[in-house]
Parts: structure tokens; sequence; C-alpha cells
């Protein structure tokens, strides 16, 4: 049986994102574009699970979480919302979220387990009450299962709150539609290469935190419309550094993977090790001229080879606060005019071969 999902958020792209990753595991999705919205078509619909952003026109995620605790408080809301949104996180949780993931959502399977989590806690806070019901004694075994699961819950709960309170000590970065277009950028190009879906899954969820690292860098730097200053470049340069230890050192992260309570697997172990590794090495260049490290050729892993085209593809092709968009045609000539220069010749070639494609993401996850 499927479960019904509905996912409110006043972001176009982001609707979208979250109803074709859990459309294709399997749930039924419902959308609603503001809270308003939300809580009609929950009220209407009766979903099993509801995902809901805080801050929205016409009715905010408070409001959602209010309504629908009124209408089954047995039917789990998860908050979504940015990661300085501290106060709004506690509020949440207090008022009966039953939890709280940070955006942008890096890793979706990081959603996919809490929404398991959370549906199996509401079956058996429902199996729970029908016993009360109908039954003059609860059995057991189902009572010491719900008991391990709300643990598990309360778990999960402190690992949210605890990465959100180290998140916030950092400002917001840009993302907007950037992470996605690289992340299924760097999936066409390892496709191109004939790689499995494994391995394709796997950068297409490492690749977007690339400049994580960013959320270190002063806005004074990294808002710069002007040409930086020689010390401005050098902290600019320090991004590489610091993602590779938000994404390598987090003690959060590493707990959510060793944790023996949590569900485990060395894909995700995987995951956060690519991430590290081409957040350190994505602005390496192939003759040895990049940085942070200067490695060359195949030095540089395949992951940040990949990443560093798909990068500087979007870079160009969009607008920045230093600039305006380049033509197609431009970026195409900078490409191939940074062969065996900045970029890996034999990627370069992959990426021109795919361009129909790298046109089609471009125009999916445009900006609005």
């Amino acid at each position: 049986m499927k479960h019904k999902v509905l996912v409110i958020d006043d972001e176009p792209v982001l609707r979208q994102v979250l109803q074709f990753y859990l459309e294709d595991n399997d749930y039924d999705v419902l959308t609603a574009e503001n809270g308003r919205a939300g809580i009609e078509t929950a009220l209407k619909e009766r979903p099993d699970i509801v995902l809901t952003d805080l801050k929205m026109p016409e009715a905010d995620g408070l409001a959602v979480l209010a309504a629908v605790n009124e209408m089954d408080p047995e039917v789990p809301v998860i908050v979504i919302s940015g990661a300085n949104r501290m106060d709004d996180a506690v509020q949440a949780l207090r008022l009966g979220a039953w939890d709280y993931l940070i955006k942008p959502i890096q890793d979706l399977e990081i959603l996919e387990h809490t929404l398991k989590k959370v549906m199996e806690k509401s079956i058996l806070l429902k199996e729970n009450r029908r016993y009360k019901e109908h039954l003059e004694e609860l059995v057991q075994e189902r009572t010491e299962e719900l008991e391990v699961r709300n643990r598990l819950l309360d778990i999960s709960r402190r690992r949210i709150i605890g990465i959100l309170s180290q998140a916030a000590e950092f400002k917001d970065f840009e993302t907007g539609n950037h992470f996605l277009r690289v992340s299924e950028y760097t999936a066409c190009l390892a496709k191109g290469l004939g790689w499995d879906k494994s391995r394709v899954t796997l950068i297409r969820l490492a690749a977007p935190v690339h400049d994580i690292g960013k959320i270190g860098i002063p806005d004074h730097i990294l808002l710069k419309e002007g040409k930086l200053t020689q010390s401005e470049w050098a902290e600019m340069q320090q991004h590489c550094s610091y993602g590779f230890s938000i994404l390598s050192e987090n003690r959060f992260l590493k707990s959510f993977i060793h944790e023996e309570s949590i569900d485990k697997t060395a894909f995700q172990e995987q995951i956060i090790a690519t991430a590290a590794n081409i957040a350190l090495n994505h602005h390496e260049k192939w003759d040895g001229s990049g940085y942070p490290a200067g490695l060359k050729g195949n030095e540089i892993s395949i992951e940040a080879r990949i990443t560093a085209i798909a990068d500087v593809f979007d870079a160009l092709s969009s607008d920045r606060p230093y600039k305006k968009a380049w033509s197609e045609e431009e970026c195409l000539t900078y490409l191939t005019e940074q062969k065996g220069k900045h970029f890996d010749p034999d990627l370069v070639e992959v990426f021109i071969d795919n361009l129909d494609k790298i046109r089609d993401i471009r125009d999916e996850f445009s900006a609005d």
C-alpha cells in the first residue's frame, strides 16, 4: 500500500524535486504552493505524512502544524526550513512537529530515512490506540517495539537540532537552482562515461555540496561585485578547505553514519567521503595550476574533475553578482579552449557529446 505524502512549499523547484524523488520511491504525492492551500488539501485528502516549509504566504508552517494536529495528531508533520531558523525549529518541535530537516536538503536519502521512521511510528501509534480501544491488555511485544521506535525518533530529533545549531552559526549562502543543475550535470556526465546506476547516484548526491565551505567566507568577499584583492582571493580559496572540514570532520554527520541504532550502509559513508573530496578538489586544474594543492591530471579525483566542468559551465551561463550570464556559444568556446588546461580534455568531449541533455537540464532547472 502506497503512503500519501503532502508537500507544502512556496518554492516550485523544491516542490518538484521532492515530488519526483518521493514518487520514484513509491509514494503518492500531493503538493500545495502555500500554507492555506496545504491546509485545505490536508483536510480534504487526509495524507499519511505532511512535509511543510515554515515561511510561506497566506499561512505559515506553524499554522499547518496546528491544523494537521487538530485533524489527526497521528499524522506525522515534518518541518523543512532554512538552516538559520533555529528559533522556528525549536518552536515547531515544541508544537508537535515529528522532525525537522534543513533546507536545502543535500542528501534526499536522509529525507527517505526520516519518512520511513515517522511512518513506522505513526503505524505503531495507530495500532497501539486500537489495542487500547478493543483489548484489555496491550501486547507486550508491540509496546516494546513502540518504545524502541520512540527512542530512535528522539535520537533523530536531537541529531537534527545539533546539526541545525552548528549550521546556525554560519550565514545563508547562495544555492538557488545552482546546486540542482550541478547535481544533474554531473550525473549526465557520469552516465556519458558509462557509470553504473549506483555510481551515478553517488555523484548526483555528493556534487551539490561542492561549495558548502562558502558559508565560512565573509559576505564582503563572497558577494563583492568588483575584482577581489590578493588577500580577499586568498580567503576565498579557503572555502575548499572549509568545505572539506565540514563534510569530513563534522561529528554530527559521523554520529549519524556510525550510530549503531541507526541503519547505516557503506554507500552512506561513501557519499560523505566523495562529497568531502569534491569540496576540497573541485578547483584543482588539469594542468596543475588550480588550488588548494596544485594537483595535476589524474591526481585529481574523477568526481572532482566532473564537478569542475559542471560548476564552471553553470557559473558562466548564469548571472552572478560580478557578471552577466554568458551565451552558450561563449561557454562552449571557453570549455574547448580550456581542454588540457583547466579541464580534463576527455570530459570536455563527453560534455559536448551530451549537450542536448545538458540544455534540457539547464531549461528544467532555470531560475524562476
